[in-house]
């Protein structure tokens, strides 16, 4: 993040927001469609037509982005094997899958978020980055007041990270934004304020500072509109305007963007057989 100055001024004009001010809780606890749409097993698969910035230049190619609810062991924080054994909740968790060609070799990477489905609490992050200079991969997890971090990367002075960090109770993640923005009221939310943490989709280990973001919702003949203006820039999301309200585009801060291309709703963990890529088609 760059600037203290324009922290303390998206503050300033946040604070000048009676609207904003009025606005302590953006957003719904549950996701949007509850147990009628992400109760039946199936995981929505997104295929969005990305331009990604890398080294400078914006590389063309395809991201997916995979949104279930399943069952998780909040203690352990993984999946359970088991939807019925004792300390299982469910979650709703996305991967946003993402291969980035860059000349000759490619970036493939992951970045997987866990929100409780109840209560809309992120409960654990975790990132792995694979290119053909070396392996990383990354995690963060609340534990009580203080955030769990750990970072093995292939980074001299980064090869093994371990923090434990204080991070303010209404943080958001840049990462968790194509999720966690379906959840605001939108016929109630103009305007909201938030900490802010940058993407940690690159391969190094992070700083998780967190200065204030601003964020603005409107009604557009596109969908709904969400501009966040943070200390890196501005990006710009467009969300349906009928539940579930999926991400439609994604405008970022560094000329970055993703557009839908289309959805699905499939239990692809089940149609791993040649051709049956065919169904995402």
């Amino acid at each position: 993040m760059k600037s203290a100055g324009l922290t303390l001024l998206l503050s300033m004009l946040h604070l000048a927001s009676p609207q904003a001010r009025a606005v302590e809780a953006p957003f719904l606890q549950t996701p949007p469609g509850g147990d009628a749409y992400w109760g039946d097993g199936k995981a929505e698969v997104s295929l969005y037509r990305a331009s990604i910035k890398r080294y400078g230049i914006l590389r063309e190619t395809e991201i997916r982005h995979i949104l279930v609810r399943e069952p998780f062991l909040e203690q352990q924080r993984v999946k359970a094997d088991d939807w019925r054994a004792p300390g299982v909740i469910n979650v709703m968790k996305l991967n946003q899958v993402i291969r980035v060609p860059t000349g000759t070799y490619r970036y493939d990477q992951m970045h997987s978020a866990f929100w409780d489905a109840e209560t809309g609490r992120l409960l654990k992050w975790s990132l792995a980055s694979i290119d053909s200079c070396g392996n990383t991969y990354k995690q963060a997890i609340p534990r009580g007041r203080l955030w769990h971090y750990r970072a093995l990367t292939y980074w001299e002075g980064m090869e093994d990270i371990d923090r434990r960090l204080s991070l303010p109770g209404n943080v958001l993640f840049y990462d968790e934004l194509p999720y966690r923005l379906r959840l605001i009221d939108w016929e109630r939310v103009g305007s909201f304020s938030a900490p802010l943490v940058s993407s940690s989709i690159r391969s190094k280990a992070d700083s998780l500072e967190a200065p204030v973001a601003a964020f603005k919702v409107r009604a557009t003949d596109a969908g709904w509109e969400v501009v966040v203006t943070h200390s890196e820039g501005e990006d710009r999301l467009v969300f349906g305007r009928e539940v579930p309200h999926p991400l439609l585009s994604w405008n970022q801060f560094d000329g970055s963007s993703l557009t839908l291309i289309r959805s699905t709703r499939i239990a692809y963990w089940e149609f791993n057989a040649p051709g049956d890529e065919a169904l995402l088609e």
